[in-house]
């Protein structure tokens, strides 16, 4: 029997490397293509926030009617200081600025109340009213510099009332928080998690996605397309054992699915230093990032179950399709919840439900992320193993009895 699974092991193999276009597909695109999508989106964002923030906003200002302009004063010097062009207004031209602002050929609308000295002398709030549009990126930009500057302000002001009552600027500061620790001494999380943490967001993700999409192109194929090439007939006829084809093909297409997912995960690796930076972290976190031999004893130990898991459940579909496009039209349901399930863990909290833990696949991709941040336990690793083990062998059992009987194998 098992000379018998070697024979087909190879032959199978011999047939997913020698196809060009196949091996283009699951190996050469993603080792290329991830680096060069992260890299063109890193170098859009970067170029995007620095035309945000050297943009030249136009706000206008209604400055209302003041008796002393001394206070208006401070706040339209504060104003102009600032990468804005200021233009002053009378309130019945609000309306048309309003328009303006709608159309994104203005950024900002501020309205000052009239009379702010008499409210600043008696300590009385008063209330201006700035109106933006949150759907310009130049707008919200704009909105958040004034906010700062108006912030700035109060409090300036507020330092004057303080001193003019002959308090200290204390009475309102009773406590503070980390000033007399630096932010390495109170962050106590353990050196290079934060990497670790953005990697275990994407990485499990693309790693399950490429795992069964790559099993999927090879999968397909190598029984369903041999049903409508009559070869599969051909091989049941010379009497070889029903359990070494299922073994031969399955173990095939695991390593094909193995090898376009390490081509993904060089690829995302590459590109690591492009999409950290897109999360604020820098290459010099990603660089002090690595993995221990503990670590990548657990990793593999997750993901080869992982693997035979998803290369059964493909290959369960190739068993039962007629042809290769009655199986795409079968597995593509089960590939979209596979998705639904990889992203719904991606901004899961730090403790994952329970459930979770004990149902396939989904435990592999919180395994997976505790790896990467290094926080796993044994008794999940071995946890994850069993569930995905026990249910690929129910699979595995399923087709082999599929192989079994010809009523089934060829729908007859």
């Amino acid at each position: 029997m098992f000379n018998d699974s070697l024979v087909i092991f190879q032959k199978e193999l011999k047939r997913i490397f020698t196809d060009r276009r196949l091996l283009v597909m699951i190996i050469v695109v993603p080792l290329v293509m991830l680096p060069l999508m992260y890299s063109i989106m890193a170098k859009v964002g970067k170029s995007r926030a620095k035309d945000i923030s050297e943009y030249t906003s136009q706000i206008y200002v209604c400055e209302g009617e003041q008796t002393d302009p001394l206070a208006m004063n401070r706040f339209m010097d504060g104003l102009k200081s600032q990468n804005s062009k200021i233009i002053s207004i009378s309130r019945d031209d609000m309306g048309a600025i309003k328009k303006l602002i709608e159309e994104k050929q203005v950024q900002l609308l501020i309205s000052f109340p009239n009379n702010i000295e008499k409210d600043l002398a008696i300590y009385k709030p008063f209330d201006m009213h700035i109106f933006y549009n949150t759907t310009s990126d130049y707008s919200e930009h704009a909105l958040r510099k004034v906010k700062d500057l108006f912030d700035k302000i109060s409090k300036e002001i507020i330092q004057e009332r303080i001193a003019d009552k002959g308090l200290s600027e204390n009475i309102l500061k009773p406590l503070t928080i980390n000033e007399t620790l630096t932010k390495e001494e109170v962050n106590l999380a353990k050196e290079g998690s934060k990497a670790g943490k953005i990697l275990g967001i994407m990485l499990p993700f693309f790693l399950l996605i490429y795992l069964f999409a790559n099993a999927m192109q090879v999968g397909l194929d190598i029984v369903a397309g041999e049903k409508e090439r009559g070869t599969l007939a051909i091989l049941l006829v010379n009497q070889v054992d029903r359990l070494s084809i299922v073994l031969g093909k399955l173990f095939a297409v695991m390593i094909a699915a193995f090898a376009g997912a390490a081509s993904s995960v060089i690829g995302l690796i590459i590109a690591s230093r492009f999409f950290l930076s897109m999360f604020g972290s820098s290459s010099a976190q990603m660089k002090g990032y690595a993995m221990d031999t503990q670590s990548i004893i657990q990793f593999a130990i997750v993901v080869i179950p992982l693997a035979i898991l998803l290369v059964s459940i493909v290959l369960l579909v190739s068993t039962y399709a007629k042809n290769p496009k009655e199986g795409q039209g079968m597995i593509m349901p089960v590939y979209i919840a596979v998705m639904i399930m990889g992203i719904s863990t991606m901004q899961m909290g730090d403790i994952p439900p329970e459930w979770m833990r004990v149902t396939p696949v989904f435990n592999s991709l919180i395994a997976l992320k505790d790896i990467f941040i290094q926080d796993v336990e044994w008794g999940n690793v071995l946890l994850t193993l069993s569930t995905n083990i026990v249910l690929a062998a129910i699979i595995i059992y399923v087709i082999m009895n599929m192989f079994k009987n010809e009523k089934i194998l060829f729908r007859i």
